[in-house]
């Protein structure tokens, strides 16, 4: 069976196939020959006619969105109807035609017209549409300037913006200028190198902060009494300023028997922006920050003082802090006993005792800091020569540990006001085809390397 109906496809192919292309040919010329009527729908706009009926000083209108267009079906011959576009088809809402005012919803009476075709021919989905009459209402809002996600060129930021008017006046039906919440002009200011003039494009927000049609505004509001608005922008860029410290004073007298031996802060700078004049003041002032006294006090301290102070308010005219620069630093003041001193070693010199040979240690600090007491005489003896530093770490596995107690040997006369301690990080040293030898070479040497990470150390 399978085989009589592939010899009957297979068979005289050529001819088949030049028997079904003259049928289509055939059936074509005898479509067009005939000239058949048949329907076919177009979606077209509603046009509003004799606006000036309804909308006056007083009133306006406005069509809801489902309604400002209608579907057209149009019966003709063929050859009519393929050279028919949406284009050619008007559909008319003429106010003057509402048969009722008081109704609510007031409806209109829709026409269309199709130039060469009977109106018997033409129907409507639709025959009316409701339109809401209301007072109108005026609202002024302040225009605010937006950059979006955009931003100008690197070491640049933008500095002022100012549109060509600060506000506008927007006229319409009551419920859409009530839903108004803002008025955006909507800038691109990506790439930016210097201060120009951009062209804002108009976005306005409801109360929910979502963005009104522009279909809606187009139809129903003018501003300012003018049908569109027109906003130019005016962009500043002000330059980034990197690496500006802080000069830090400080109010009051420690307890008695007690002195302020060190002050820092965290971060140690940030980075401004700011016009030339700003930046001329900050450069007088050596690129520094200065933090009143008065922000921080010792007044009878006997420990360390910790501080946060704002910064933002301590900058010169319109200057203001760079982006993903915090408004608050730290300050540390350090305190201790008059007959003290603060001793910072090198992490390097700090030996390490009973380490797996498998393993290699790391710190988050390049020094560790001793806070140190003894007589003048004996704290003028330390030096890397008279002071060692060691950590014992004959029960620590790979992983990270704080506090880990240090060993301190000091000069005679020399005694640690607080224990020393400082935080490890403890990896395998071994990998891949080089374990073997890695771990003979760590085992001969008794020694393990140490790698130092670099990060500030304030304190102990």
């Amino acid at each position: 069976m399978r085989k009589k109906l592939l010899s009957f496809f297979t068979n005289n192919l050529p001819l088949k196939i030049m028997s079904v292309l003259i049928a289509i040919v055939i059936w074509y010329a005898v479509v067009n020959l005939s000239d058949p009527v048949q329907t076919n729908s177009y979606t077209c706009t509603v046009n509003v006619e004799n606006e000036s009926y309804i909308a006056n000083g007083k009133q306006s209108f406005y069509i809801e969105n489902e309604y400002k267009t209608v579907t057209v079906y149009v019966k003709d011959n063929l050859s009519v109807l393929n050279n028919l576009q949406n284009t050619s088809i008007t559909v008319t809402a003429d106010l003057t035609q509402i048969v009722d005012l008081e109704r609510e919803p007031v409806m209109v009476p829709l026409t269309a017209t199709i130039p060469g075709v009977d109106q018997e021919n033409i129907t409507l989905s639709r025959t009316t549409i409701p339109i809401v009459i209301e007072d109108v209402a005026s609202q002024e809002f302040p225009i605010v300037v937006d950059m979006g996600i955009t931003t100008p060129a690197s070491d640049y930021e933008v500095g002022t913006t100012t549109p060509s008017q600060s506000s506008v006046t927007i006229n319409g039906p009551e419920s859409i200028v009530s839903q108004i919440d803002s008025v955006i002009a909507q800038i691109d200011v990506a790439g930016m190198t210097e201060s120009g003039e951009k062209t804002a494009t108009i976005k306005l927000l409801d109360k929910a902060q979502n963005t009104i049609s522009t279909s809606t505004i187009a139809d129903n509001l003018t501003f300012d009494g003018a049908g569109t608005l027109d906003v130019t922008v005016a962009v500043e860029l002000w330059k980034k300023h990197t690496g500006v410290g802080f000069s830090v004073g400080y109010s009051g007298t420690p307890k008695a028997g007690y002195k302020v031996t060190n002050i820092t802060t965290v971060p140690t700078d940030v980075s401004v922006v700011g016009n030339t004049e700003d930046t001329e003041i900050l450069a007088g002032q050596n690129d520094m920050i200065t933090i009143p006294a008065d922000r921080v006090s010792v007044e009878g301290k006997d420990s360390d003082v910790v501080t946060e102070v704002k910064i933002s308010d301590l900058l010169p005219g319109d200057m203001r802090l760079a982006e993903n620069n915090n408004d608050t630093i730290m300050v540390y003041v350090t305190i201790m006993p008059e007959d003290s001193e603060e001793y910072k070693v090198d992490v390097d010199q700090i030996q390490t005792d009973n380490i797996d040979p498998d393993l290699t240690v790391s710190y988050d600090q390049t020094e560790l800091v001793l806070r140190v007491e003894g007589t003048e005489d004996s704290l003028k003896q330390l030096s890397d020569s008279t002071v060692s530093c060691t950590i014992d770490l004959k029960d620590y596995k790979a992983g990270d540990y704080t506090s880990v107690p240090v060993k301190v040997v000091l000069p005679d006369g020399c005694t640690l006001l607080t224990d020393a301690t400082i935080n490890i990080h403890l990896k395998s040293s071994t990998s891949g085809a080089d374990t073997g030898s890695s771990q003979e070479s760590a085992a001969d040497s008794g020694t393990a390397e140490t790698t130092n990470l670099k990060a500030e150390s304030i304190g102990s």
